[in-house]
Protein backbone atom coordinates (compact mmCIF):
# COMPACT_ATOMS: atom_id res chain seq x y z
CA UNK A 1 0.00 0.00 0.00
CA UNK A 2 1.11 3.42 -0.64
CA UNK A 3 0.36 7.12 0.13
CA UNK A 4 0.70 9.67 -2.35
CA UNK A 5 1.10 13.16 -0.66
CA UNK A 6 0.43 16.67 -1.80
CA UNK A 7 3.44 17.71 -3.79
CA UNK A 8 4.57 21.17 -4.14
CA UNK A 9 2.27 23.84 -6.04
CA UNK A 10 4.16 26.46 -6.52
CA UNK A 11 7.36 28.98 -5.42
CA UNK A 12 5.84 30.32 -2.13
CA UNK A 13 2.40 28.44 -2.23
CA UNK A 14 2.04 25.82 0.74
CA UNK A 15 -2.00 25.12 0.30
CA UNK A 16 -5.07 24.96 -1.38
CA UNK A 17 -8.60 24.05 -2.11
CA UNK A 18 -9.85 20.78 -3.59
CA UNK A 19 -12.28 21.80 -6.57
CA UNK A 20 -11.78 18.75 -8.76
CA UNK A 21 -11.02 15.11 -8.30
CA UNK A 22 -10.06 12.92 -11.50
CA UNK A 23 -10.19 9.97 -10.46
CA UNK A 24 -12.46 7.48 -8.43
CA UNK A 25 -11.87 3.83 -5.74
CA UNK A 26 -10.92 1.50 -8.25
CA UNK A 27 -9.42 3.11 -10.80
CA UNK A 28 -5.58 2.29 -12.30
CA UNK A 29 -3.58 5.37 -12.60
CA UNK A 30 -0.62 5.60 -14.44
CA UNK A 31 2.49 8.35 -13.48
CA UNK A 32 1.61 12.20 -14.61
CA UNK A 33 -1.56 10.95 -14.67
CA UNK A 34 -3.42 13.87 -13.06
CA UNK A 35 -5.30 13.08 -10.00
CA UNK A 36 -6.99 16.22 -8.83
CA UNK A 37 -6.98 20.19 -9.69
CA UNK A 38 -6.09 22.35 -6.39
CA UNK A 39 -7.02 26.18 -6.49
CA UNK A 40 -4.38 28.31 -4.70
CA UNK A 41 -5.44 31.77 -4.07
CA UNK A 42 -3.54 32.72 -7.61
CA UNK A 43 -3.80 29.44 -9.58
CA UNK A 44 -5.37 26.22 -10.08
CA UNK A 45 -2.79 23.32 -10.42
CA UNK A 46 -3.30 20.10 -11.63
CA UNK A 47 -1.61 17.64 -9.35
CA UNK A 48 -0.07 14.49 -11.34
CA UNK A 49 0.64 10.99 -10.02
CA UNK A 50 3.80 10.14 -9.08
CA UNK A 51 3.17 6.14 -9.06
CA UNK A 52 1.39 3.66 -10.54
CA UNK A 53 -0.94 1.14 -9.30
CA UNK A 54 -5.18 0.87 -8.03
CA UNK A 55 -6.68 3.32 -5.98
CA UNK A 56 -8.16 2.03 -2.78
CA UNK A 57 -8.81 4.94 -1.18
CA UNK A 58 -9.11 8.99 -1.35
CA UNK A 59 -8.68 11.09 1.15
CA UNK A 60 -9.43 14.07 0.44
CA UNK A 61 -13.27 15.84 -1.16
CA UNK A 62 -14.17 18.51 -3.23
CA UNK A 63 -13.81 21.84 -1.08
CA UNK A 64 -11.08 20.47 0.85
CA UNK A 65 -8.03 22.74 2.43
CA UNK A 66 -5.19 20.72 1.36
CA UNK A 67 -1.24 21.89 2.45
CA UNK A 68 1.97 20.48 1.01
CA UNK A 69 2.89 17.22 2.30
CA UNK A 70 -0.92 16.35 3.23
CA UNK A 71 -2.18 12.33 2.20
CA UNK A 72 -4.81 12.80 -1.29
CA UNK A 73 -4.78 9.00 -1.92
CA UNK A 74 -3.70 5.26 -1.42
CA UNK A 75 -2.38 2.81 -3.95
CA UNK A 76 -1.91 -0.67 -4.14
CA UNK A 77 0.55 -2.58 -5.88
CA UNK A 78 2.54 0.82 -6.30
CA UNK A 79 5.81 1.12 -8.14
CA UNK A 80 6.77 4.03 -5.70
CA UNK A 81 10.40 3.08 -4.01
CA UNK A 82 9.69 2.01 -0.50
CA UNK A 83 11.62 5.04 1.09
CA UNK A 84 9.46 7.44 0.07
CA UNK A 85 6.01 5.32 1.49
CA UNK A 86 4.62 6.60 5.07
CA UNK A 87 6.27 5.05 8.32
CA UNK A 88 3.38 3.87 10.32
CA UNK A 89 4.00 4.32 13.84
CA UNK A 90 2.39 1.57 16.42
CA UNK A 91 0.62 2.74 20.08
CA UNK A 92 0.43 0.56 22.48
CA UNK A 93 -3.03 0.41 23.72
CA UNK A 94 -3.72 3.33 26.73
CA UNK A 95 -3.64 1.81 30.25
CA UNK A 96 -6.25 3.40 32.60
CA UNK A 97 -3.95 5.06 35.02
CA UNK A 98 -1.23 6.81 32.50
CA UNK A 99 -0.66 7.23 28.84
CA UNK A 100 0.95 4.61 26.67
CA UNK A 101 4.44 4.84 25.16
CA UNK A 102 4.81 6.13 21.92
CA UNK A 103 7.02 3.46 19.96
CA UNK A 104 8.83 4.16 17.12
CA UNK A 105 10.39 1.00 15.21
CA UNK A 106 10.70 2.32 11.92
CA UNK A 107 11.83 6.46 12.05
CA UNK A 108 12.20 7.82 8.60
CA UNK A 109 15.21 10.63 8.25
CA UNK A 110 13.04 13.64 9.41
CA UNK A 111 12.01 11.48 12.71
CA UNK A 112 14.34 12.01 15.81
CA UNK A 113 14.71 8.82 17.71
CA UNK A 114 14.37 9.83 21.40
CA UNK A 115 13.92 7.86 24.44
CA UNK A 116 10.94 6.49 25.42
CA UNK A 117 9.15 8.68 28.14
CA UNK A 118 8.17 6.43 31.37
CA UNK A 119 5.49 8.91 31.84
CA UNK A 120 3.89 11.79 30.57
CA UNK A 121 5.39 14.67 29.07
CA UNK A 122 3.72 18.08 27.47
CA UNK A 123 5.33 19.85 24.51
CA UNK A 124 4.21 22.80 22.62
CA UNK A 125 3.79 23.07 19.01
CA UNK A 126 4.88 26.19 17.17
CA UNK A 127 4.05 28.33 14.29
CA UNK A 128 6.64 26.99 11.40
CA UNK A 129 8.32 28.61 8.36
CA UNK A 130 5.01 30.11 6.63
CA UNK A 131 7.18 31.12 3.52
CA UNK A 132 10.29 32.59 2.00
CA UNK A 133 10.28 36.18 3.81
CA UNK A 134 7.04 36.05 5.64
CA UNK A 135 7.23 36.12 9.22
CA UNK A 136 3.65 36.62 10.69
CA UNK A 137 0.31 35.93 9.85
CA UNK A 138 -3.39 35.97 10.91
CA UNK A 139 -5.27 33.01 12.29
CA UNK A 140 -8.54 32.74 10.12
CA UNK A 141 -9.74 29.14 11.54
CA UNK A 142 -8.97 26.28 14.30
CA UNK A 143 -9.54 23.12 13.39
CA UNK A 144 -8.84 21.41 16.88
CA UNK A 145 -10.24 21.81 20.49
CA UNK A 146 -8.57 20.86 23.80
CA UNK A 147 -9.33 16.65 24.96
CA UNK A 148 -8.60 15.65 20.68
CA UNK A 149 -6.56 13.33 20.23
CA UNK A 150 -4.31 14.17 16.80
CA UNK A 151 -2.17 12.64 14.58
CA UNK A 152 1.46 13.71 13.29
CA UNK A 153 0.77 15.96 9.89
CA UNK A 154 -3.16 16.39 10.80
CA UNK A 155 -3.97 20.01 10.45
CA UNK A 156 -4.39 22.62 13.15
CA UNK A 157 -5.10 25.97 12.22
CA UNK A 158 -4.87 28.19 8.90
CA UNK A 159 -3.06 31.19 8.57
CA UNK A 160 -3.71 34.31 6.39
CA UNK A 161 -0.81 35.39 5.30
CA UNK A 162 0.11 38.70 2.83
CA UNK A 163 0.12 36.37 -0.15
CA UNK A 164 -1.26 32.93 0.81
CA UNK A 165 -3.60 31.07 3.49
CA UNK A 166 -1.45 28.27 5.28
CA UNK A 167 -2.58 25.36 6.64
CA UNK A 168 -0.33 24.08 9.43
CA UNK A 169 -0.04 20.66 10.28
CA UNK A 170 0.85 18.73 13.81
CA UNK A 171 4.88 18.27 13.67
CA UNK A 172 3.39 15.16 16.04
CA UNK A 173 0.47 12.85 17.58
CA UNK A 174 -1.04 13.27 21.10
CA UNK A 175 -3.74 14.63 23.11
CA UNK A 176 -4.36 18.25 23.23
CA UNK A 177 -4.12 19.94 26.86
CA UNK A 178 -4.44 23.72 25.54
CA UNK A 179 -4.95 25.77 22.35
CA UNK A 180 -3.08 28.79 22.86
CA UNK A 181 -4.23 30.74 20.10
CA UNK A 182 -7.79 32.41 19.05
CA UNK A 183 -9.10 33.24 15.64
CA UNK A 184 -8.23 36.89 14.54
CA UNK A 185 -4.47 36.29 16.75
CA UNK A 186 -1.53 37.78 14.34
CA UNK A 187 1.62 35.52 15.41
CA UNK A 188 4.95 35.19 14.52
CA UNK A 189 7.12 32.67 12.96
CA UNK A 190 7.93 30.24 16.42
CA UNK A 191 5.02 31.46 18.09
CA UNK A 192 3.08 28.36 20.98
CA UNK A 193 -0.10 27.26 19.25
CA UNK A 194 -0.92 24.06 21.31
CA UNK A 195 0.47 22.21 24.17
CA UNK A 196 -0.06 18.65 23.91
CA UNK A 197 0.63 15.09 26.39
CA UNK A 198 3.16 12.20 24.92
CA UNK A 199 3.77 14.01 21.60
CA UNK A 200 7.08 13.11 19.78
CA UNK A 201 8.63 15.25 17.31
CA UNK A 202 10.36 15.89 13.97
CA UNK A 203 13.62 17.18 13.77
CA UNK A 204 13.10 18.81 10.99
CA UNK A 205 10.09 21.15 12.78
CA UNK A 206 10.72 24.06 14.52
CA UNK A 207 12.48 23.31 17.99
CA UNK A 208 9.65 23.19 20.65
CA UNK A 209 9.45 23.82 23.92
CA UNK A 210 9.59 20.52 25.81
CA UNK A 211 8.55 20.60 29.80
CA UNK A 212 10.07 17.24 30.86
CA UNK A 213 8.73 14.92 33.62
CA UNK A 214 11.46 13.93 36.09
CA UNK A 215 11.89 10.47 34.62
CA UNK A 216 12.55 12.21 31.19
CA UNK A 217 14.66 15.55 31.91
CA UNK A 218 17.71 14.38 30.80
CA UNK A 219 16.71 12.52 27.65
CA UNK A 220 14.47 15.55 26.18
CA UNK A 221 17.13 18.96 25.16
CA UNK A 222 14.71 21.79 27.09
CA UNK A 223 14.15 25.49 25.00
CA UNK A 224 12.66 28.09 26.33
CA UNK A 225 9.37 29.36 25.41
CA UNK A 226 8.96 32.06 22.59
CA UNK A 227 6.99 34.95 25.00
CA UNK A 228 10.40 34.32 27.53
CA UNK A 229 13.03 33.85 24.64
CA UNK A 230 11.73 37.47 23.46
CA UNK A 231 12.13 38.91 26.75
CA UNK A 232 15.72 37.33 27.74
CA UNK A 233 16.72 38.88 24.06
CA UNK A 234 15.60 42.50 24.34
CA UNK A 235 16.32 43.11 27.86
CA UNK A 236 19.27 41.78 29.03
CA UNK A 237 22.19 39.69 27.54
CA UNK A 238 22.87 36.05 28.70
CA UNK A 239 26.71 35.71 29.35
CA UNK A 240 27.56 32.50 27.45
CA UNK A 241 28.93 29.36 28.62
CA UNK A 242 31.40 27.77 26.45
CA UNK A 243 31.49 27.62 22.23
CA UNK A 244 28.04 28.44 20.91
CA UNK A 245 26.65 26.84 17.92
CA UNK A 246 24.73 28.39 14.88
CA UNK A 247 22.74 27.09 11.72
CA UNK A 248 24.43 27.75 8.73
CA UNK A 249 20.86 29.54 7.66
CA UNK A 250 21.28 31.99 10.85
CA UNK A 251 24.91 32.71 9.75
CA UNK A 252 24.00 33.46 6.69
CA UNK A 253 21.11 36.03 8.13
CA UNK A 254 23.05 37.74 10.43
CA UNK A 255 25.91 38.17 7.84
CA UNK A 256 22.80 39.83 5.13
CA UNK A 257 21.86 42.51 7.79
CA UNK A 258 24.67 43.33 9.19
CA UNK A 259 24.82 42.09 12.65
CA UNK A 260 27.95 39.92 14.37
CA UNK A 261 26.71 36.94 15.20
CA UNK A 262 29.62 36.20 18.13
CA UNK A 263 28.73 38.92 19.58
CA UNK A 264 24.85 38.37 20.14
CA UNK A 265 23.07 37.55 23.24
CA UNK A 266 22.01 33.77 23.91
CA UNK A 267 18.95 32.60 25.11
CA UNK A 268 19.12 31.71 28.47
CA UNK A 269 19.81 27.75 28.40
CA UNK A 270 21.40 27.44 25.35
CA UNK A 271 23.88 27.22 23.34
CA UNK A 272 22.88 27.08 19.61
CA UNK A 273 21.98 30.58 17.98
CA UNK A 274 18.91 29.87 15.27
CA UNK A 275 17.10 32.21 12.71
CA UNK A 276 14.51 33.64 15.20
CA UNK A 277 17.10 34.39 17.44
CA UNK A 278 19.21 36.59 14.79
CA UNK A 279 15.81 37.94 14.08
CA UNK A 280 14.87 38.62 16.89
CA UNK A 281 18.17 40.53 18.01
CA UNK A 282 17.70 42.68 14.94
CA UNK A 283 14.28 43.51 15.97
CA UNK A 284 15.44 44.77 19.22
CA UNK A 285 17.98 46.60 17.75
CA UNK A 286 15.61 48.44 15.18
CA UNK A 287 13.00 48.94 18.19
CA UNK A 288 16.10 50.78 20.43
CA UNK A 289 16.68 52.74 17.11
CA UNK A 290 13.18 54.47 17.03
CA UNK A 291 12.76 54.64 20.43
CA UNK A 292 16.00 57.32 20.20
CA UNK A 293 15.04 58.92 17.02
CA UNK A 294 16.84 56.96 14.73
CA UNK A 295 13.39 55.54 12.93
CA UNK A 296 9.44 56.65 13.11
CA UNK A 297 7.59 54.74 14.86
CA UNK A 298 3.76 53.60 13.99
CA UNK A 299 1.06 56.11 15.01
CA UNK A 300 -1.48 55.11 17.26
CA UNK A 301 -4.99 54.83 16.33
CA UNK A 302 -6.60 56.56 18.89
CA UNK A 303 -10.72 55.49 20.35
CA UNK A 304 -12.73 56.83 17.77
CA UNK A 305 -15.44 55.26 19.39
CA UNK A 306 -16.29 58.28 21.35
CA UNK A 307 -17.74 59.72 18.86
CA UNK A 308 -19.90 57.38 17.49
CA UNK A 309 -20.61 54.13 16.70
CA UNK A 310 -17.71 52.28 14.43
CA UNK A 311 -16.92 48.85 13.17
CA UNK A 312 -13.50 46.96 12.13
CA UNK A 313 -12.43 44.52 9.08
CA UNK A 314 -9.37 42.58 9.29
CA UNK A 315 -7.45 43.55 5.84
CA UNK A 316 -7.28 40.98 2.91
CA UNK A 317 -3.87 39.56 2.48
CA UNK A 318 -3.49 41.39 -0.93
CA UNK A 319 -4.60 44.25 0.86
CA UNK A 320 -1.49 43.82 3.54
CA UNK A 321 0.84 43.27 0.83
CA UNK A 322 0.12 46.79 -0.74
CA UNK A 323 0.26 48.33 2.52
CA UNK A 324 3.51 46.84 3.29
CA UNK A 325 4.70 47.59 -0.97
CA UNK A 326 3.43 51.34 -0.90
CA UNK A 327 4.79 52.47 2.92
CA UNK A 328 8.21 50.89 1.51
CA UNK A 329 8.22 52.66 -1.49
CA UNK A 330 6.81 55.97 0.31
CA UNK A 331 9.91 55.68 3.01
CA UNK A 332 12.31 54.59 0.67
CA UNK A 333 11.79 56.58 -2.78
CA UNK A 334 12.05 60.25 -2.81
CA UNK A 335 9.46 60.84 -5.47
CA UNK A 336 8.56 63.55 -8.05
CA UNK A 337 5.68 63.79 -10.44
CA UNK A 338 5.67 65.67 -14.08
CA UNK A 339 2.43 65.70 -16.16
CA UNK A 340 1.34 66.24 -19.62
CA UNK A 341 -1.55 65.89 -21.72
CA UNK A 342 -1.87 64.09 -24.93
CA UNK A 343 -4.00 64.54 -28.05
CA UNK A 344 -5.25 60.97 -28.65
CA UNK A 345 -8.00 62.10 -31.08
CA UNK A 346 -6.41 60.51 -34.38
CA UNK A 347 -4.83 57.52 -32.28
CA UNK A 348 -8.25 56.76 -30.80
CA UNK A 349 -10.00 56.79 -34.51
CA UNK A 350 -7.80 54.28 -35.77
CA UNK A 351 -7.87 52.41 -32.81
CA UNK A 352 -11.90 52.23 -33.37
CA UNK A 353 -11.21 51.63 -36.99
CA UNK A 354 -8.67 48.53 -36.11
CA UNK A 355 -10.89 46.82 -33.09
CA UNK A 356 -13.11 44.72 -35.62
CA UNK A 357 -10.17 42.87 -36.94
CA UNK A 358 -8.40 41.96 -33.34
CA UNK A 359 -11.41 41.20 -32.09
CA UNK A 360 -11.51 38.48 -34.96
CA UNK A 361 -8.30 37.16 -33.91
CA UNK A 362 -9.41 36.45 -29.96
CA UNK A 363 -7.79 39.54 -28.87
CA UNK A 364 -8.36 42.92 -27.94
CA UNK A 365 -7.13 46.16 -29.05
CA UNK A 366 -6.66 48.59 -26.01
CA UNK A 367 -5.48 52.03 -25.25
CA UNK A 368 -3.23 50.12 -22.40
CA UNK A 369 -1.86 47.57 -25.15
CA UNK A 370 -0.72 50.60 -26.87
CA UNK A 371 1.15 52.34 -23.48
CA UNK A 372 2.66 49.08 -23.08
CA UNK A 373 4.36 49.14 -26.25
CA UNK A 374 5.18 52.63 -26.66
CA UNK A 375 6.36 52.93 -22.92
CA UNK A 376 8.63 49.60 -24.34
CA UNK A 377 9.91 51.89 -27.26
CA UNK A 378 10.76 55.11 -25.06
CA UNK A 379 12.58 53.06 -22.66
CA UNK A 380 14.80 51.75 -24.99
CA UNK A 381 15.33 55.55 -25.98
CA UNK A 382 15.88 56.20 -21.58
CA UNK A 383 17.38 53.70 -20.05
CA UNK A 384 17.39 54.81 -16.53
CA UNK A 385 13.78 54.62 -16.63
CA UNK A 386 14.69 51.23 -16.66
CA UNK A 387 16.94 50.88 -14.04
CA UNK A 388 17.22 50.19 -10.45
CA UNK A 389 19.48 52.22 -7.57
CA UNK A 390 21.98 49.31 -5.37
CA UNK A 391 22.21 51.82 -2.20
CA UNK A 392 24.80 49.59 -0.51
CA UNK A 393 27.06 49.80 -3.52
CA UNK A 394 26.48 53.28 -4.63
CA UNK A 395 25.47 52.17 -8.06
CA UNK A 396 22.73 52.44 -10.77
CA UNK A 397 22.17 48.90 -12.16
CA UNK A 398 20.78 49.01 -15.98
CA UNK A 399 18.85 45.68 -17.18
CA UNK A 400 19.37 44.75 -20.82
CA UNK A 401 15.48 43.64 -20.61
CA UNK A 402 12.25 45.55 -20.91
CA UNK A 403 9.51 44.01 -18.77
CA UNK A 404 6.07 46.08 -18.21
CA UNK A 405 3.93 46.07 -15.30
CA UNK A 406 0.33 47.10 -15.67
CA UNK A 407 -1.88 47.06 -12.88
CA UNK A 408 -4.78 45.18 -12.90
CA UNK A 409 -8.00 45.75 -10.50
CA UNK A 410 -9.45 42.49 -9.34
CA UNK A 411 -12.10 41.52 -6.77
CA UNK A 412 -9.38 40.82 -4.09
CA UNK A 413 -7.39 44.17 -4.74
CA UNK A 414 -4.63 45.69 -6.79
CA UNK A 415 -2.44 42.69 -8.94
CA UNK A 416 0.43 43.96 -11.40
CA UNK A 417 0.83 41.22 -13.69
CA UNK A 418 4.07 41.51 -16.17
CA UNK A 419 4.75 40.92 -19.99
CA UNK A 420 8.12 39.86 -20.02
CA UNK A 421 10.54 41.28 -23.00
CA UNK A 422 7.61 44.13 -23.70
CA UNK A 423 10.11 45.69 -26.44
CA UNK A 424 10.85 42.45 -28.70
CA UNK A 425 6.62 41.93 -28.87
CA UNK A 426 4.44 43.46 -31.55
CA UNK A 427 1.18 45.58 -30.43
CA UNK A 428 -1.21 42.20 -31.73
CA UNK A 429 1.50 39.90 -29.45
CA UNK A 430 1.03 42.02 -26.62
CA UNK A 431 -3.18 42.31 -26.80
CA UNK A 432 -3.33 38.88 -26.75
CA UNK A 433 -0.95 38.28 -23.66
CA UNK A 434 -2.36 41.27 -21.93
CA UNK A 435 -5.76 39.91 -22.62
CA UNK A 436 -4.46 36.70 -21.20
CA UNK A 437 -3.10 37.66 -18.16
CA UNK A 438 -6.11 40.06 -17.32
CA UNK A 439 -8.89 37.05 -17.48
CA UNK A 440 -5.78 35.29 -15.27
CA UNK A 441 -6.38 37.98 -12.29
CA UNK A 442 -10.13 37.64 -12.77
CA UNK A 443 -10.48 33.76 -12.75
CA UNK A 444 -7.68 33.87 -9.90
CA UNK A 445 -5.70 31.49 -11.60
CA UNK A 446 -2.07 33.93 -12.03
CA UNK A 447 0.86 32.37 -11.53
CA UNK A 448 3.95 33.57 -8.83
CA UNK A 449 6.03 33.92 -12.10
CA UNK A 450 3.72 36.18 -13.93
CA UNK A 451 3.89 38.62 -11.45
CA UNK A 452 7.36 39.29 -10.90
CA UNK A 453 9.95 40.75 -12.61
CA UNK A 454 8.60 44.23 -13.82
CA UNK A 455 11.14 46.90 -14.82
CA UNK A 456 8.78 49.41 -15.10
CA UNK A 457 4.95 49.49 -14.49
CA UNK A 458 1.50 51.43 -16.15
CA UNK A 459 -1.14 52.34 -13.83
CA UNK A 460 -4.54 53.44 -16.06
CA UNK A 461 -7.31 54.38 -14.40
CA UNK A 462 -8.80 56.06 -17.93
CA UNK A 463 -11.79 53.40 -17.46
CA UNK A 464 -13.11 54.73 -14.29
CA UNK A 465 -12.74 58.46 -15.48
CA UNK A 466 -10.35 59.73 -12.85
CA UNK A 467 -9.17 63.46 -14.42
CA UNK A 468 -5.53 63.38 -12.61
CA UNK A 469 -3.72 60.39 -10.96
CA UNK A 470 -0.22 60.56 -8.82
CA UNK A 471 1.04 57.35 -8.48
CA UNK A 472 3.50 55.92 -6.46
CA UNK A 473 6.91 53.44 -7.91
CA UNK A 474 7.28 50.46 -6.99
CA UNK A 475 10.66 49.88 -5.40
CA UNK A 476 12.82 48.55 -6.72
CA UNK A 477 11.42 50.18 -10.10
CA UNK A 478 12.80 53.91 -10.45
CA UNK A 479 9.57 54.74 -12.08
CA UNK A 480 5.81 54.66 -13.25
CA UNK A 481 3.65 56.09 -15.49
CA UNK A 482 -0.39 56.96 -14.65
CA UNK A 483 -2.82 57.62 -17.30
CA UNK A 484 -6.20 59.39 -16.25
CA UNK A 485 -9.27 59.44 -17.75
CA UNK A 486 -9.58 60.80 -21.73
CA UNK A 487 -11.77 64.01 -22.04
CA UNK A 488 -12.35 66.14 -25.21
CA UNK A 489 -11.96 69.79 -25.08
CA UNK A 490 -11.49 72.53 -27.33
CA UNK A 491 -7.75 72.84 -28.47
CA UNK A 492 -6.92 76.35 -30.61
CA UNK A 493 -5.57 74.21 -33.91
CA UNK A 494 -4.66 75.89 -37.20
CA UNK A 495 -6.16 79.25 -35.99
CA UNK A 496 -9.69 77.83 -34.58
CA UNK A 497 -10.46 75.64 -31.80
CA UNK A 498 -11.32 72.36 -32.35
CA UNK A 499 -12.82 69.52 -30.46
CA UNK A 500 -10.02 67.00 -29.61
CA UNK A 501 -9.31 63.86 -27.29
CA UNK A 502 -7.37 64.37 -24.49
CA UNK A 503 -5.33 62.46 -22.42
CA UNK A 504 -3.60 63.34 -19.15
CA UNK A 505 -0.05 61.44 -18.66
CA UNK A 506 1.63 61.93 -15.65
CA UNK A 507 5.21 60.35 -15.02
CA UNK A 508 6.26 59.59 -11.15
CA UNK A 509 9.77 58.85 -10.52
CA UNK A 510 12.79 58.55 -7.87
CA UNK A 511 14.48 62.01 -7.62
CA UNK A 512 17.50 60.21 -6.51
CA UNK A 513 19.13 59.17 -10.00
CA UNK A 514 16.18 60.92 -12.25
CA UNK A 515 15.92 64.77 -12.98
CA UNK A 516 13.05 67.00 -13.70
CA UNK A 517 14.95 67.89 -17.30
CA UNK A 518 14.99 64.02 -18.38
CA UNK A 519 11.72 63.37 -16.93
CA UNK A 520 10.21 65.85 -18.47
CA UNK A 521 12.26 64.65 -22.24
CA UNK A 522 10.85 60.57 -21.28
CA UNK A 523 7.42 62.30 -21.02
CA UNK A 524 7.30 64.36 -24.24
CA UNK A 525 8.93 61.19 -26.27
CA UNK A 526 5.80 59.28 -25.11
CA UNK A 527 4.06 62.05 -26.47
CA UNK A 528 5.27 61.98 -29.47
CA UNK A 529 4.74 57.95 -30.26
CA UNK A 530 1.31 58.39 -28.60
CA UNK A 531 0.40 61.19 -31.21
CA UNK A 532 2.31 59.75 -34.30
CA UNK A 533 1.51 56.30 -33.67
CA UNK A 534 0.63 54.43 -37.21
CA UNK A 535 2.78 56.56 -38.55
CA UNK A 536 5.67 55.50 -36.43
CA UNK A 537 4.30 51.58 -37.39
CA UNK A 538 4.87 50.53 -34.30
Amino acid sequence: MTELKLPELGEGIESGTVITIMVRVGDTVKMEQSLLEVETDKVVVEVPCDAEGVITEILVNTGDQVSRGMPILRLEDSTVPAESRPVKIEEATPEPTAMSEVKEPHAPKEMVQKPVLSGPSVSEVTLPSLGEGIEKGTIIAIHIAEGDLIVAEQTLIEVETDKVVVEVPADFGGTITKVLVKVGDEIQEGAPIVSLENGVAHAASTPIAVKPTEASQEDVQQTIPVQETEKVQTTAKTVRSGKFRASPLAKKIAREIGIDIATMPLTAGSNRISVKDVKNHAKALNQNRSATGGGMPMATLPDLSKWGNIRSEAMTGIMQATSKNMTTSWSQIPHAWLQEKVDITYLEQQRQAHKASFKAKGSSLTITGILVKVVAKALEEFPIFNASIDTQNSAIVFKDYINIGVAVDGDRGLMVPVLKHADQKNITEIAFELGALAAKVKDRKIAMTELDGATFTISNLGGIGTSAIFPLVSFPQVAILGVAGSQTEAVYVNGQFQPRLIMPLTIGFDHRIINGADAARFLKHIKMLLEDWFVWNL
